[in-house]
């Protein structure tokens, strides 16, 4: 694998992993990504949910619409790779699910040390998207 599809893979799982803890996060930091869509198996057992994550997105974007641009974009990008390149894409899919598999074991067996790991990932990333971690105002 090429360095730079090795880096993309990284940063994919990393955003997985970290997706829902950003989402539960009680922290007053700006959000640096817009939040998850839920998928159709969640939006028909939680239909208010649903529509209270779909405001939720729809508003981050309106006030982040440059963010949900570079988003959609490298969601068609991945789109356009999956159709090229199926069983390296489904491989790819499977090593993400056991790998947050695993980190789901390991936060099981020791909350605190996977508190302090999400923190530590959480402050990297928003010194990565260039927030710094400053409180929203």
């Amino acid at each position: 694998m090429k360095p730079h599809k090795t880096l993309l893979a990284l940063a994919s799982i990393a955003g997985l992993l970290l997706g829902a803890s950003l989402a539960l996060a009680d922290d007053a930091s700006p959000p640096v990504s817009p939040p998850a869509m839920p998928g159709p198996e969640f939006c028909k057992a939680n239909p208010a949910r649903c529509e209270e994550a779909r405001a939720k997105h729809a508003a981050f974007c309106q006030e982040n619409p440059q963010k949900c641009e570079q988003m959609k974009q490298k969601r068609a990008e991945r789109r356009e790779f999956c159709k090229q390149n199926p069983e390296k894409c489904q491989s790819q899919r499977a090593q993400v699910k056991q790998r947050r598999a695993e980190m789901q074991a390991k936060c099981a067996a020791d909350p605190a040390k996977c508190q302090e790991m999400k923190q530590r990932m959480r402050e990297g990333m928003q010194q990565r998207q260039g927030s710094g971690g400053k409180p929203a105002e």
